[in-house]
């Protein structure tokens, strides 16, 4: 009996000791069985994020009207709204919001809806505070912060408006060339080379002045001196600007080989749609006078005849 006994005793010790063991092993099938479940929606969630940040907010942001930067020498750095500023690449696109900014040594171009372009000299920053284009508009305003820039704004941009600004002065164009240069003491020179410029100074955040500046003409506004007038004197250029004009007539020349190709196949059309088109006028003398602001589109063109015109 005793043995018998002790026999019992034995098993219910060793079966004491096997169940601890066997709920320690559940409750890791069952934890595994969890986390096989877990780790893929952890993936596919992580992949669902990738692809949001890399494809499809750049899809939305591809919608976005544009500009691109072209690096003509040395670094430029970039600054996407609420970030830090890069080392910018050549060629990259440019939207709303955005800032630019050469160092000593860098000169940069930032051209707009692929026909028109604001040039900016060394040590220069501006911001593309407005880049609109949409069925009703189509309008650009920088921000200069500081330096020079020299703005050629083509007729076949489509351009409403477009306006170069600081807190002291708004220089206002359509089709027309003109340099804008921020001097160390603050005063700024407006130089136009082609066209009319308007400009607004302000004083306070008030309207103080406003003049029209035509072609081969400079203002001084004097940020000392914003009760007075701003001066005007005849337009020196220096090697910046005979730089950039050059520049404006090879950018001329590309513009004028394109709307030649455009226009070509559809000339007889043109010559019957639009009243304002002489029957007699060459192909030559539309596409300057288009370009020059001489001649521009009706406003009734049917809407192929405007996409043939103007660059996007």
């Amino acid at each position: 009996m005793a043995k018998k006994t002790g026999n019992k005793k034995t098993e219910t010790k060793n079966t004491e000791s096997i169940e601890p063991e066997s709920k320690t092993s559940g409750k890791s099938k069952t934890l595994n069985k969890k986390l096989r479940l877990i780790i893929p929606l952890i993936v596919i969630i992580c992949v669902i994020g990738f692809v949001w940040i890399f494809f499809i907010s750049d899809s939305v942001k591809a919608d976005e009207p544009k500009a691109q930067l072209v690096i003509d020498s040395g670094t430029v750095q970039v600054k996407h709204a609420g970030e830090s500023w890069t080392i910018a690449e050549d060629g990259m696109y440019l939207y709303e919001s955005d800032s630019i900014k050469t160092d000593n040594n860098s000169i940069a171009s930032i051209i707009l809806f692929r026909s028109s372009v604001i040039r900016l000299d060394n040590n220069t920053q501006v911001t593309i505070k407005e880049l609109i284009h949409d069925a009703d508009n189509k309008g650009v305003t920088i921000q200069q912060n500081v330096g020079r820039t020299w703005s050629t704004v083509s007729e076949a941009s489509g351009m409403e408006n477009y306006n170069v600004e600081t807190p002291t002065a708004v220089a206002s164009v359509r089709g027309t060339s003109f340099d804008y240069y921020i001097l160390l003491n603050g005063t700024i020179i407006i130089s136009v080379g082609n066209g009319t410029v308007n400009i607004t100074v302000f004083r306070d955040g008030e309207v103080a002045h406003t003049i029209e500046v035509p072609k081969n003409l400079s203002v001084i506004i004097e940020s000392y001196n914003l009760d007075d007038p701003p001066k005007t004197k005849p337009y020196k250029k220096d090697d910046w600007i005979r730089e950039n004009i050059d520049k404006d007539e090879e950018l001329y020349e590309d513009l004028s080989d394109e709307l030649r190709s455009r226009i070509e196949p559809f000339l007889s059309d043109l010559k019957g749609l639009l009243d304002e088109y002489p029957s007699d006028m060459e192909i030559d003398v539309l596409i300057d006078g288009y370009l020059s602001g001489v001649w521009d589109l009706p406003d009734d063109a049917p809407d192929w005849v405007k996409d043939l015109f103007e660059f996007t």
